[in-house]
C-alpha cells in the first residue's frame, strides 16, 4: 500500500511540475464531507504567516494565522460555501450556474489532491468542479442522495428544471455518474497555486499569491452537460433569465469572429475571490484604501464598501489600528499582469499551449463587507467579465481548443505602514515584469512606436484593427488607456506630464519609450 501511494503522489508530482494542462483528478463529492469542512489538510507559510487549505473542499482556505491572534477562520467561516475561495457565476442565468471552488454547498466539498512541489507551492491539480447550490432561489438538483438541498428548499426531491432525472446515468471523461453526482458535476475543472512569493519578489513582510483558472473542459452542447438545467424556461419561471446580459460579442479581439451570448456560452460572468473571517476572533474595525492619485484615506469599516477601480486603486488594508505603525494588517493585492489583463486563454488541448489571450474585463473593484453576516466578513476581489465561448462553437475556426478564465491575487501581512511599503515593492516588481514580457503567440500585438526618444506626438502602427493600448510611468502607475479600431494611432505629447521612460502595452506586448 506504502509503495502505491507513493507511486501516485510521484505521477501527480510529475504531472503538475510538467503541465498545467494534462493531469485531470476524478470528481467526487462525499457524503459525510460536512464533517470535515474545519479541516487543514496542508499548511504554507512565509515568514511567521500561515495559510491553511482543505483537501475535502477543492483546496479552499480554511486557516488564515496571525502571529499573536492565531487562526482568523473559525467555525463561522470554516463552511465550504464561505472560508477562502473563488467562483464564477452566469448572470445571464440570475448568478444560479456557479461553479465554485469549494464544493456543493456548505456541508458538500469536492474532494481533491493536494500536491506540494520541490519549490514550497501548494497545488490543486485540474479536476472537475461542482456547481453550487446558489442561494436557495432555484433547484436543479432532482436527488439528495449525496448532500440534501439548500436549506430554503423543502421540495421532498424534485427540481425546477423541467429535465427528466429519475433514471439519471451520464458518462462524463469516461466514468459514469448518477443521481446527484451528475446533476453537479459542471462543465469546468478548476485548477489553482498557493505560493510564497515573499523572496521572489524580495518583500520585507509575508506574502502568498493564490494563482487559479477556471476551464471550460466540456461542451455545454453535450447531452450530459450540466449547462441545460439552467435553460432559459426554467429559470424564467423563477424570474432569474436575464437576456440583456448577452453580450453582442463575447470575444474582444480574439478569437476573430463574432461570438453572440447565448445558452451555450457562459455569460457576462461574476468572478469572486475573497477571504471570509469570523469576527468573534479578529475584527479589525479600518480599512486603508488607495485612491488613483495615491493618497491613502483611512476609515472605519463600516456596510459595504465598494473599491472601483474608477477611484481606487485594486489593492486595499484592513487593520486592527489606525496607527500605521502598530497592530496586525492584512493587505489585499491584485497585481496589474498579463494574467490579470489577459483573462481569457484559448487553450491547445493537445498540448496545452495558448492559441490566443483575450481581455475581457467590464468592471474590477473589491469588496470590504465588515459583517456578511452578522458573525462573518468577506473581504475580496470581483471582477466581472464578457464571458466564455463553449469549445463546440470554437471547433469551427480553433479546433481542440477550449477557454479558460485566470487571474492571481496577493494576501500580505504586516503593519499598514509595512503593507503600504510592500505594495510600492510590488508595483516596481510586476513593471518590471511587463518591460520584459513575451510575445502573443498569435503576434496579433506587435506594434511599432516612433520617434522613440521622442519630444513629439508619439505615433503607433499596429498589426491588428482592434487594440487596447495603455501607457504606465515607471512606478507602475497607468497614465493612458484607450481603445483603438484602427491600424494607426497617435498618442499626444501632453499625455506625458514628465520627461523619462514609460511603458506602452498594447494588448498583451511591452516596449519602453523615452520621452526627452
Amino acid at each position: 500500500m506504502e509503495s502505491k501511494g507513493l507511486i501516485k503522489f510521484l505521477l501527480i508530482l510529475i504531472s503538475v511540475c510538467c503541465t498545467k494542462s494534462f493531469y485531470a483528478q476524478s470528481f467526487e463529492i462525499l457524503a459525510d464531507n460536512w464533517t470535515k469542512r474545519r479541516v487543514i489538510t496542508d499548511t504554507i507559510k512565509s515568514g511567521n504567516f500561515i495559510l491553511g487549505v482543505n483537501s475535502n473542499g477543492g483546496g479552499y482556505i480554511t486557516e488564515v494565522s496571525i502571529p499573536g491572534i492565531g487562526n482568523t477562520m473559525g467555525v463561522q467561516a470554516q463552511k465550504y460555501g464561505r472560508g477562502g475561495q473563488s467562483s464564477i457565476r452566469d448572470l445571464a442565468r440570475g448568478g444560479q450556474y456557479n461553479p465554485t471552488q469549494a464544493g456543493f454547498s456548505d456541508e458538500g466539498g469536492t474532494v481533491c489532491e493536494v500536491v506540494k512541489t520541490t519549490e514550497g507551492k501548494i497545488v490543486i491539480p485540474s479536476r472537475g468542479c461542482a456547481l453550487y447550490n446558489g442561494d436557495g432561489k432555484f433547484d436543479y438538483t432532482r436527488w439528495e442522495n449525496i448532500v440534501p438541498d439548500h436549506p430554503h428548499i423543502i421540495d421532498n426531491n424534485s427540481d425546477q428544471d423541467n429535465i427528466e432525472e429519475e433514471n439519471l446515468s451520464v458518462v462524463i471523461d469516461g466514468r459514469t455518474f448518477t443521481h446527484q453526482a451528475a446533476e453537479v458535476h459542471s462543465d469546468f475543472d478548476f485548477y489553482c497555486e498557493y505560493e510564497n512569493v515573499k523572496n521572489t519578489i524580495n518583500l520585507d513582510i509575508p506574502a502568498i499569491r493564490h494563482y487559479l483558472e477556471y476551464r471550460f473542459v466540456r461542451s455545454s452542447t453535450l447531452p450530459n452537460s450540466a449547462m441545460r438545467q439552467f435553460n432559459t424556461s426554467a429559470l424564467s419561471a423563477v424570474g432569474k433569465w436575464s437576456p440583456e446580459k448577452l453580450q453582442d460579442d463575447i470575444s474582444t479581439q480574439f478569437p476573430v469572429g463574432t461570438h453572440p451570448g447565448s445558452t451555450t456560452n457562459l455569460n457576462y460572468v461574476s468572478y469572486s475571490w475573497s477571504i471570509r473571517t469570523d469576527v468573534a476572533i479578529w475584527n479589525p474595525i479600518y480599512r486603508y484604501a488607495q485612491k488613483n492619485d495615491d493618497s491613502w484615506e483611512i476609515v472605519e469599516r463600516q456596510g459595504t464598501f465598494n473599491g472601483d477601480n474608477s477611484n481606487y486603486k485594486l489593492r486595499f488594508i484592513v487593520a486592527d489600528s489606525n496607527d500605521e505603525n502598530n497592530g496586525h494588517a492584512l493587505g489585499f493585492y491584485l497585481p496589474d499582469t498579463n494574467i490579470n489583463t489577459f483573462d481569457v486563454v484559448g487553450v491547445n488541448e493537445s498540448n496545452g499551449s495558448e492559441a490566443y489571450r483575450d481581455d475581457r474585463t467590464l468592471e474590477n473593484f473589491y469588496l470590504d463587507i465588515p459583517y456578511r453576516t452578522p458573525t462573518m466578513s468577506w473581504i475580496g476581489f470581483r471582477k466581472r467579465f464578457k464571458g466564455l465561448i463553449d469549445r463546440s462553437i470554437l471547433s469551427a475556426t480553433n479546433p481542440g481548443v477550449y477557454e479558460k478564465f485566470r487571474q492571481e491575487s496577493i494576501l500580505l501581512y504586516g503593519t499598514p505602514a509595512e503593507i503600504k511599503t510592500a505594495f510600492t515593492q510590488l508595483d516596481t516588481y510586476y513593471q518590471n515584469q511587463l518591460s520584459t514580457s513575451e510575445f502573443s503567440p498569435n503576434h496579433s500585438s506587435q506594434f511599432e512606436i516612433y520617434p522613440n526618444p521622442a519630444n513629439s506626438d508619439i505615433h503607433i502602427t499596429l498589426t491588428s484593427s482592434e487594440s487596447k493600448i495603455e501607457v504606465f510611468n515607471l512606478l507602475g502607475v497607468k497614465i493612458y488607456d484607450t481603445v483603438v479600431f484602427s491600424k494607426q494611432t497617435t498618442i499626444p505629447i501632453h499625455q506625458f506630464k514628465t520627461t523619462g521612460i514609460y511603458i506602452v502595452r498594447v494588448n498583451n506586448t511591452t516596449k519602453k519609450i523615452i520621452i526627452n
